[in-house]
């Protein structure tokens, strides 16, 4: 996913999602860190392929903030029905992984 944002013009703001998860003795804030990641982005990108609590409070952040929200998700896989119900954003589900990269790189470009 990181590929695709770049590879459509946009920059990645929170490079840290693709790194280890960080262990609690870290002195980073890791909910302001998210909160604010989520509210000043211009597109959030989210993977809701497997439930996340954090994740879904980042959309949260960024709904409420009136950010644009892409859910990316895996063909059949069940995302939350608060979620599903969740106006204004664009979905992209994906059947394999390597659909992923091409379909979200149209999708953010179009987005402008």
């Amino acid at each position: 996913m990181a590929k695709a944002i770049r590879d459509s013009g946009n920059e990645m703001t929170s490079p840290w999602v693709l790194g280890e998860i960080e262990r609690s003795t870290s002195h980073v804030n890791v909910f302001e860190r998210d909160r604010i990641g989520s509210e000043t982005c211009d597109i959030l990108v989210a993977d809701v392929t497997e439930p996340s609590i954090g994740v879904g409070m980042e959309i949260m952040a960024a709904y409420k903030a009136g950010r644009r929200v892409v859910v990316v998700a895996r063909k059949g896989n069940v995302t939350s029905r608060m979620l599903q119900q969740m106006g204004g954003k664009e979905t992209l589900e994906y059947e394999k992984e390597a659909e992923v990269y091409e379909g979200l790189r149209h999708l953010l470009e179009k987005m402008g």
